[in-house]
């Protein structure tokens, strides 16, 4: 494990490949270079890409063939994407860009987050920028064409509050970011391509859709012409899903339509969620969703629709034939990726300190829950890997995808 002489933030990777789980830093190299190892990394290390600054919004994007990328904000809050190809001579983290110099583009707000949709080689990237007062934590969006990238900035939309969560998704019609405003409201930034940008406040503009709880994180997943599906947390901290339809053209309405409902999963039996709980989304291989997040007692819960209709799981209290799988820690992150054939999911998450551990013992469990329905496994990742320490104190996103293999992600403050 590198040993640093100051604290240094650096996002690792956590991947299982070849049937192990193994992890790499991706902003420090082990290689040792051909001169003397660079002042504070230690020896044999040296820095590749810039390190993240605390409490970074983090994303990745990944291709079935193994190439990978990874965004977030360096020491002055430009946003960074780092790329991974598995063609380059040893396989490895092959460079970075700077998107925000490289652009012109605004540099992101304080402890903003980062969202990405769409696929390597035409990805969307989405963040409130900074600015004080009336002129920042407006909605911009980075687009990649092949090696070129381009920005927009949304500045006719609403502000973002201070902490607000951010999603992305992309379907056949057009991209879509979401977020909540200064006072809380859910807010969809739309990308018409020519047209410039659509916003809606859809708190106030869907009928029976119930306000956002202040800490509310936000999910979202894209699929098809147009269906979309928005989750967030209630004032109540109850899983809240809003869903865009697309509603077939008939003889009477040729064009067809569409149309957003409200869905309170409470009404299924979906347990309050912890506040602040990170939801995470995936579709199964049928396309109905799972979504998953922490409840009160801070154990992974998952509801999921079957396609009849829709089913509760206390993952968290079920797994390991009822033992139970350990319990997040306050102020945990949470990911989710569904397993190769989409059968299964793996959700990651750091987990609480045991009794005999210190204050800090938190630090080194981050978490594997596989499974799906009632059968639910856990895994101690953190200590069986001996990780290096997972960031506290700021919020510290995780981000998942899959590859080769299932790859989470966290901002390391060792």
């Amino acid at each position: 494990m590198r040993r640093q002489a100051e604290r240094v933030y650096s996002i690792i990777e956590v991947a299982r490949q070849g049937g192990r789980w193994g992890y790499s830093d991706i902003n420090f190299s082990a290689r040792r270079p051909d001169g003397p190892p660079e002042p504070g990394a230690g020896p044999g290390w040296r820095q590749v890409s810039p390190v993240p600054v605390a409490g970074s919004g983090l994303a990745a994007a990944g291709a079935a063939d193994d190439r990978r990328r990874v965004y977030y904000q360096e020491q002055d809050r430009s946003l960074v994407g780092t790329a991974y190809e598995p063609s380059s001579p040893d396989g490895r983290w092959t460079g970075y860009r700077v998107l925000t110099r490289e652009t012109g583009a605004p540099v992101a707000g304080a402890g903003a987050a980062v969202a990405v949709t769409g696929r390597i080689g035409a990805l969307r990237v989405y963040y409130l920028d900074s600015g004080p007062g009336e002129e920042g934590r407006h909605p911009v969006r980075l687009a990649e064409r092949g090696e070129e990238w381009t920005y927009s900035a949304c500045a006719g939309a609403p502000h973002g509050s201070p902490i607000s969560p951010l999603a992305a998704v992309t379907t056949e019609r057009g991209e879509f970011a979401y977020y909540l405003d200064a006072p809380g409201r859910l807010i969809e930034a739309s990308w018409l391509g020519e047209a410039g940008w659509s916003v809606r406040d859809l708190t106030s503009g869907v009928d029976g859709c119930p306000a956002a709880s202040p800490l509310s994180r936000l999910t979202a997943v894209g699929c098809g012409t147009d269906s979309r599906l928005v989750y967030f947390l209630d004032e109540d901290n109850r899983p809240v899903q809003l869903a865009h339809t697309v509603v077939p053209a008939t003889k009477k309405r040729p064009e067809g339509d569409a149309e957003w409902r409200v869905l309170r999963l409470s009404a299924y039996g979906a347990p309050a969620a912890a506040a602040g709980s990170p939801p995470a989304v995936v579709l199964s291989p049928e396309g109905h969703p799972r979504l998953y997040y922490l409840d009160a007692d801070r154990t992974v819960v998952e509801v999921g629709f079957n396609g009849r209709g829709w089913e509760v799981h206390r993952a968290g209290t079920e797994a390991d034939d009822g033992a139970g799988a350990p319990a997040a820690a306050g102020g945990s992150s949470l990911a989710a990726v569904p397993d190769g054939d989409g059968s299964a999911v793996q959700v990651f998450y750091l987990g609480a300190a045991g009794p005999d551990e210190g204050p800090d013992g938190c630090d080194h469990h981050l978490i594997e829950l596989r499974g799906a329905g009632r059968g639910w496994r856990s895994r101690d990742l953190g200590a069986e890997l001996d990780l290096p320490t997972v960031a506290t104190g700021v919020p510290s996103p995780f981000a998942a995808i899959r590859t080769s293999g299932p790859r989470v992600y966290y901002t390391s403050e060792e």
